[in-house]
């Protein structure tokens, strides 16, 4: 038994570091035609998948006979779509072989069962709700009806381009998985600590500061994660115990490292992989989704930030002690070097405009540099091995992930269902953006409930991008408010992974922590609609326009944080909120006019809360000096 698992183990270590070589050659310097290179990058995923993880939670990974069965299966049928490819597109559903068929259905049922261990039910059965809808769709009355598809071409559809090797999975072969190696290498570095140290250095001693540690190590570790879960668990684990044993409430600290870890799936450059989705839709450079996405990020994070602070001054909670507390020189100049990799890809993407793949790979390269130039770093041969091997577990899950959110989108073009949803949309709506943008927002959010954001976004943008388009909405602004809300699907009840998570740290209720959350994170649910109505918060148009978006963005998160956290420079009394929701209004309207009297309103309570504030002063004052 013992040698058989050792087997294993070493089996594990040897395909997942083949695996990751297999794509780095292949992207960086010997490309492959598409239906060698998906095919192959297939075949690893599953490998990985049936090796790591066992049919079921209670039992441990083996070699047992139904994986051996399914994994042989998957093989031989990845195998035959690379030589047949060609030929199936060109039998085109129509003279449809049996061993196409046999081979097919086999495919679909190794990549189902893989998505199950490694993602959860919920995507197979979506996928198989879609299949039965492909094949029974002549039962269907109204609308979404159509006159139903044969085995053969429903066969057809999953097995090729359109399908399970279609773009979700080229995607999640070709940019998902270079940043997930280059990440894997950041990782090795040290750099998780390193931001930790810089989160520290800059907010501990201020107030609240434990909690905007938080804010500031999320924002980073988005960088290299984008992975909500992965940053609560990872930060979580850290700063949660730290602000509780600061006096903050279990609910407060749950919630602030779950709305935080929000933000690692929102900020560039990864995105939860849905910018390198999001630049092969829409057709655009790698480093427009990233400019479009810069701004409304720091708003998220902004606004959680100035909600740490109002709810601190409120409790009267105090930072960091100052030999607690690292000096930011200190930390840069010891652990300066490992942030070089990360300064290498944004100049490589910025300023060279080389690809997001080549960028990747140079700061990937970068990353093991640095171990070797500070001594203090091990980055040995066999570490980068391992380094190697470790990452393709992550790029297996998510890759699985993309195969699988392929058949429901073939069976979406096959049948026409994308453009039957949009007209229903459409009528519903009675062709108004706004209440297109609602529909569309509760579909996100809904088909999110406990699927990655990932293969939420591909769910959906398949469905509603060409409705919010036709309605007007550009194209950019469409997607990003999809994935945004297909992002705060991790924090909204009743199924919110992210909450949860950060729940199971502080023992506190998940439905209390995702409410909670949800408030912290107000801004995130409006910011959408902002950069809809106003492209400028997307970088698109000038200087002034966009200058002027960061303006009216600021306010806004001031103004909703007041509401919310019923603190702006003294606590506030309903009449209070009730003139901050009046301003916020003004201020998400989106019209010039409306924004200016929203500024003015907003600066006139200012001063109003200003001068009530030094009135309370001066009278504290005089009473302790009577």
């Amino acid at each position: 038994m013992q040698k058989s698992n050792v087997i294993l183990n070493k089996t594990i270590y040897i395909v997942g570091a083949l695996m990751s070589l297999f794509h780095i050659v292949a992207l960086v310097f010997y490309p492959l035609p598409a239906n060698i290179f998906r095919t192959v990058h297939l075949m690893f995923v599953l490998t990985i998948i049936y090796l790591t993880h066992p049919s079921s939670g209670s039992e441990k990974a083996k070699i047992g006979v139904v994986n051996i069965i399914l994994l042989l299966g998957g093989l031989l049928s990845c195998v035959y779509i690379a030589i047949e490819m060609n030929a199936m597109l060109t039998r085109g559903g129509i003279w449809t072989t049996n061993l196409d068929i046999i081979l097919g259905i086999i495919l679909v049922v190794v990549v189902l069962e893989a998505t199950r261990r490694t993602n959860g039910l919920a995507l197979p059965l979506i996928a198989v709700a879609f299949i039965v809808y492909g094949f029974l769709g002549q039962y269907i009355p109204g609308m979404l009806g159509h006159k139903g598809y044969s085995l053969k071409r429903i066969i057809t559809t999953l097995f090729t381009y359109d399908g399970i090797f279609g773009t979700a999975l080229d995607t999640a072969a070709t940019y998902v998985v270079m940043f997930v190696i280059f990440a894997a290498f950041l990782e090795k570095t040290g750099a998780g600590n390193t931001f930790l140290d810089l989160a520290k250095a800059v907010a501990g001693r201020s107030i609240g500061g434990v909690a905007k540690m938080a804010v500031i190590a999320c924002a980073l570790f988005g960088t290299i994660s984008g992975s909500a879960v992965a940053c609560v668990a990872g930060v979580g684990s850290i700063i949660v115990p730290l602000m509780m044993k600061m006096n903050y409430s279990n609910l407060f600290s749950a919630s602030v490292i779950s709305s935080a870890s929000i933000g690692a799936q929102i900020m560039p450059p990864i995105m939860a992989s849905g910018a390198f989705l999001m630049a092969e839709f829409l057709g655009v450079p790698f480093l427009e989704i990233i400019k479009a996405a810069f701004i409304p990020a720091l708003l998220y994070f902004f606004t959680i930030w100035i909600s740490i602070d109002a709810n601190a001054r409120k409790l009267n909670l105090r930072g960091l002690t100052e030999e607690e507390v690292p000096r930011t020189k200190d930390v840069l100049k010891k652990d300066g070097l490992i942030l070089l990799p990360l300064v290498l890809l944004v100049i490589l993407l910025v300023v060279f405009k080389l690809s997001a793949i080549t960028c990747a790979f140079y700061s990937m390269v970068a990353s093991i540099a640095v171990c070797y130039i500070d001594k203090n770093r091990d980055m040995s041969i066999t570490k980068i091995i391992e380094t190697l091997a470790s990452s393709a577990k992550g790029i297996a899950s998510v890759a699985c992930a993309c195969a699988c959110a392929g058949i429901v989108i073939g069976i979406i073009n096959l049948t026409g269902l994308g453009l039957k949803i949009s007209t229903l949309i459409i009528s519903v709506s009675g062709g108004r953006i706004i209440f297109g943008l609602l529909l569309s927002m509760i579909t996100a959010i809904i088909f999110g409930m406990g699927l990655p954001t990932t293969v939420s976004y591909l769910l959906c943008v398949s469905v509603l991008a060409p409705v919010l388009i036709e309605m007007g909405v550009l194209p950019l602004a469409a997607h990003m408010f999809i994935f945004y809300f297909a992002c705060l699907s991790g924090i909204t009840p009743p199924v919110a992974l992210a909450a949860y998570t950060g729940a199971s740290l502080a023992g506190t209720n998940p439905i209390t922590t995702a409410t909670e959350s949800c408030k912290l994170a107000i801004i995130a649910f409006f910011i959408p609609y902002m950069f809809v109505y106003n492209n400028a918060f997307l970088m698109q148009g000038n200087i002034l326009q966009i200058g002027w978006a960061v303006i009216v963005g600021v306010f806004t998160c001031y103004s909703l944080s007041a509401i919310l956290q019923g603190w702006y420079i003294i606590n506030l009394n309903k009449t209070y909120r009730f003139l901050f929701l009046i301003t916020s209004v003004l201020l998400l309207v989106q019209n010039k006019i409306l924004d200016t009297l929203g500024i003015i309103s907003f600066i006139i309570l200012s001063i109003v809360l200003y001068m009530t504030y030094k009135k309370r002063k001066t009278g504290i004052e005089i009473q302790e000096a009577k």
